[in-house]
């Protein structure tokens, strides 16, 4: 929870090549003391169609890290 703090930002190069960016919000602990990080995203498509931003969403802080394993600097 140290290293993922909020307005820190992840990103992922899905499959088709969308980049899609996710900023962290805030790291909570649920009822049975797991983190979670709440964040939301920014999809950004290699076609030029409008950004999607979507959120807020939630993953246990172990999904996170391996769905977003790249830092983007702010």
């Amino acid at each position: 929870m140290e290293y993922i703090r909020r307005g820190m930002k992840f990103r992922r190069i899905k499959p088709d090549n969308s980049v899609e960016t996710a900023q962290v919000l805030s790291v909570v602990l649920d009822g049975l003391s797991i983190p979670h990080v709440r964040y939301e995203i920014n999809l950004e498509r290699p076609n030029n169609i409008a950004a999607l931003r979507d959120g807020p969403r939630i993953l246990a802080l172990s999904a996170f890290t391996k769905t977003y394993q790249e830092r983007v600097p702010n």
